[in-house]
C-alpha cells in the first residue's frame, strides 16, 4: 500500500512540474504507456504497471469533471471583445479614466479605452502598448467555487496559438489582453 502511495506521489509531482503534459492527460490525448516510460526515466525504481495505473487514476479524478464544469461555466458567462484600447504602464500614478488598474511593486498598469480617455505620450517612466484588444468575461458567481476556470480558458487559447499578454481575474470577472491580430480567434474560441 505504501508503494502505491509513493508511486502516485511521484507521478503527481511529475505532472505538476509538467503542466502541458498534465493538460494533455486531462484531455485524453496522451499515450499513457509512453508517458509512463517518460516518468520512469526520472524514477527508475518504479514499476511500469503501477505508473500506468496511477496515471489512469489521476486522469479519472482530475479529468473531465473539472473540464466540463469550467466549460459549462464559460458557456454561462458573458464574453465581450473590445478594440480601441491600450495598455499604459507608468512608474507613477496617472490621472486618466481607465477600465482597470493593477498596482505592481515598481509600476502601475492601466487598461485604457482610447475613445474615453486621452492617452499619455510615451516618455521616461511611461510605456504605451497599442494594437491590443481586450476580452472581458463576466461569469456567474459560481466561478468562485469552480476550480480550473482560468486554466481552462488559457488552455483553450493556447491550443489555438493565442498568446495572452495580460490576464486579470478577480471575483467573477476575467480580463484578457492580447494582440489585436489574435482577438477574433480568441473571441470565437471562448464563445
Amino acid at each position: 500500500m505504501k508503494n502505491r502511495e509513493t508511486v502516485e506521489a511521484k507521478v503527481s509531482r511529475f505532472l505538476s512540474e509538467n503542466p502541458d503534459i498534465f493538460l494533455s492527460l486531462r484531455e485524453g490525448v496522451v499515450n499513457v504507456s509512453k508517458l509512463a516510460q517518460l516518468i520512469m526515466k526520472d524514477n527508475g525504481d518504479l514499476n511500469p504497471i503501477s505508473v500506468r495505473s496511477a496515471l489512469n487514476r489521476l486522469r479519472g479524478t482530475t479529468g473531465s469533471s473539472g473540464k466540463n464544469s469550467a466549460d459549462t461555466l464559460l458557456k454561462k458567462s458573458r464574453v465581450s471583445l473590445q478594440d480601441k484600447i491600450c495598455v499604459v504602464t507608468s512608474r507613477s500614478a496617472q490621472n486618466m479614466k481607465h477600465i482597470s488598474a493593477t498596482y505592481l511593486q515598481d509600476s502601475i498598469v492601466y487598461i485604457v479605452d482610447e475613445m474615453n480617455s486621452p492617452i499619455p505620450e510615451t516618455s521616461q517612466g511611461i510605456r504605451v502598448d497599442r494594437d491590443v484588444s481586450m476580452i472581458h468575461i463576466l461569469s456567474p458567481k459560481e466561478i468562485e467555487k469552480t476550480p480550473g476556470f482560468v486554466m481552462r480558458i488559457t488552455h483553450k487559447l493556447f491550443a489555438r496559438g493565442v498568446n495572452i499578454l495580460q490576464l486579470i481575474s478577480c471575483s467573477n470577472e476575467t480580463i484578457i489582453i492580447l494582440a489585436k491580430k489574435d482577438s477574433t480567434t480568441a473571441y470565437q474560441t471562448l464563445t
